[in-house]
């Protein structure tokens, strides 16, 4: 089994909220597919959520400590007289970060920010055995946290995190993957995915990780995870310890054209901006088709796999 923490950093729109409920829920549903289709050892699947907005992130004492032991790991936890435990009493293995409509830069904004920041720095300083996953947002608020001027680290920054100067990546986009990334993950073959070296998801963000200017590459473990026209570090990895999306997995086309149309609505965007970025969302799907075309499945995927990794 897996016990993972979800820190919910915004509430979806409207109109998503009501048909998906919370991002803690999306992404539960979502990872426990995923587990299903990798028949994973760690199909059982348990997700605690936290409003971290209103001031709540998970006790240290609630995290792991300790590598998980073989019985952990095969979902078959019982108590010493054989009984199934109460999964809130088994420590989080993981923690993921939603994606929120709040810029990472903006603690003076947004105090909560300095206090999730905090926290995550702890967690990868002192909890070796707890993996962190972040989208959107999360990933922007983990490499702000552990690889900008802000990080409580002895190595010199490498990122930055700010608007992006470009404007913002809306819509379906195919990000090329770094095959030092990719070479961690079978299922990122060129033969599992539909464009060989492509990584289709939904995005919708105005700010970005960036490289300091003079700086050519992460440091060591770090690896960007790929890279689009609008957007070169499209992710970070650490082995064995942290992976984050730009894009959003947890994102289809209806719950990217609802909240472009909220965004657009509370912000002011032009009309012509929200017609044109309706386009790009949706320039991916396919008449007739069930599901929308795109990388989501195999996105997912590859988060239960570094979930479950050793």
């Amino acid at each position: 089994m897996l016990h993972i923490a979800i820190l919910d950093v915004d509430v979806p729109v409207p109109t998503v909220y009501s048909a998906r409920g919370l991002y803690s829920s999306q992404f539960r549903h979502l990872l426990q597919a995923a587990a299903s289709r990798l028949n994973s050892p760690a199909s059982t699947i348990y997700t605690t959520a936290f409003d971290v907005i209103g001031g709540s992130l998970p006790p240290l004492r609630s995290l792991r400590t300790s590598a998980r032991t073989p019985t952990e790991t095969n979902g078959s936890v019982t108590n010493g007289d054989g009984g199934s435990v109460n999964p809130l009493s088994v420590p989080f293995d993981a923690i993921l970060i939603t994606g929120a409509a709040a810029a990472a830069y903006e603690s003076a904004k947004y105090p909560w920010i300095i206090r999730l920041q905090a926290f995550l720095q702890k967690v990868f300083n002192e909890y070796p055995h707890v993996k962190m996953f972040g989208s959107c947002f999360g990933h922007q608020i983990i490499g702000q946290a552990l690889l900008t001027a802000q990080a409580q680290t002895s190595e010199p920054p490498t990122v930055t995190v700010e608007a992006c100067p470009q404007g913002s990546e809306m819509g379906l986009a195919s990000i090329t993957l770094n095959p030092k990334f990719a070479a961690h993950f079978p299922n990122l073959s060129s033969a599992s995915l539909p464009v060989a070296n492509q990584l289709r998801l939904q995005m919708i963000h105005g700010d970005w990780v960036s490289l300091l200017p003079g700086i050519k590459a992460l440091p060591e473990p770090w690896t960007n995870v790929g890279s689009t026209e609008l957007c070169p570090v499209q992710g970070l990895f650490y082995p064995g310890r942290v992976l984050t999306y730009q894009g959003h997995f947890e994102f289809d086309v209806f719950v990217n054209t609802e909240t472009c149309l909220e965004f657009g609505r509370r912000s002011g965007w032009d009309p012509k901006d929200v017609e044109r970025y309706l386009g790009l969302i949706k320039k991916g799907r396919v008449e007739g088709m069930p599901e929308d075309d795109d990388d989501a499945k195999v996105a997912a995927e590859v988060v239960m796999l570094f979930f479950t990794s050793s």
